[in-house]
């Protein structure tokens, strides 16, 4: 039996995708020669790894084994690489870092962008899930780089976190709310209606924090999913809401929503960056851990 690595990659690719079509468009590859590929290493394994009879993709039990030892091989292809890259100093290969919503959209993409500028020839992937998620990738090595809110219980024997920022949290109303310009208290906010991201998300965690700060109740609204429609339903007054600075300064600066000064006022957020304990940073993944940390002065 000879196991082709280029195709056991591409299943790999297939797996991750959820299906031939999807994982033909990242790779920019036919989904015949896709479907080909597949082929040819249950030929060469003399078994069937995919089970096509249903509409979505499901591994056979050879399949999920298969599975587990591709993920190792790329997990171990990338630590030479990186090994490689350490010797020879110069940033290349590739990058892959995940993060929170939050984090990835007013954060890391402007640090992408920058490293993009000095470190052309790196491939980069930024994938993004909640806390747990983006802690399982990492332990996997599906992501090599982690950015995430500083509150995971305590050390761990896996990963090493390093605290690289702080992220104020704010509290903002739609523009001409009563409250701003003035000291609110928390008897000021009792009578307020607060929204609140999705269960599960990081800043649903800061904002529960919020309101038990301010001694009142714990909410058990089901939220909104997103920044993004959290902030457009504070413009329309639907409601007041703590935020991360970073979600709302462009609109604070603009006048679309206003800051209220609640007292006792919130505390920062730190923002750590997780890594493997296993592993070592490539000089890519160094450069952009220095760009992270300089992220605050831009």
């Amino acid at each position: 039996m000879k196991l082709n690595l280029h195709r056991l990659w591409v299943f790999e690719q297939v797996v991750a995708c959820g299906g031939f079509s999807a994982a033909a468009r990242k790779l920019y590859m036919s989904q015949p020669s896709v479907s080909q590929h597949v082929h040819k290493l249950e030929v060469s394994l003399r078994t069937t790894l995919i089970d096509r009879s249903g509409p979505r993709l499901r591994l056979t039990a050879q399949g999920e084994v298969l599975l587990q030892y591709a993920q190792q091989i790329s997990s171990l292809a990338q630590e030479v690489a990186a090994a490689i890259d350490q010797v020879s100093g110069a940033p290349s290969g590739r990058l892959m870092v995940g993060s929170t919503s939050t984090y990835s959209s007013y954060l890391l993409l402007p640090v992408f962008g920058r490293f993009a500028e000095l470190f052309p020839g790196v491939e980069r992937q930024l994938r993004t899930g909640n806390t747990t998620e983006i802690l399982r990738q990492l332990a996997d090595g599906e992501v090599r780089l982690a950015v995430l809110p500083g509150y995971q219980g305590g050390a761990s024997p896996h990963h090493r976190m390093e605290p690289i920022l702080e992220e104020q949290l704010l509290l903002v109303a739609p523009p001409g709310h009563p409250l701003a310009g003035r000291a609110v208290t928390p008897a000021d906010l009792a009578q307020q209606r607060f929204l609140f991201r999705e269960e599960g998300s990081a800043t649903r965690r800061a904002q529960g924090d919020a309101l038990a700060l301010w001694g009142l109740p714990p909410s058990r609204c089901p939220g909104v999913t997103g920044n993004e429609t959290l902030k457009q339903a504070v413009i329309a007054d639907l409601g007041i809401a703590v935020m991360p600075r970073r979600c709302v300064a462009q609109e604070l600066r603009d006048g679309h929503l206003a800051l209220l000064s609640p007292d006792p006022a919130l505390p920062a957020c730190t923002i750590v960056l997780a890594t493997s304990r296993e592993t070592a940073l490539s000089p890519a993944e160094q450069e952009f851990a220095r760009l992270l940390r300089t992220a605050n002065d831009a």
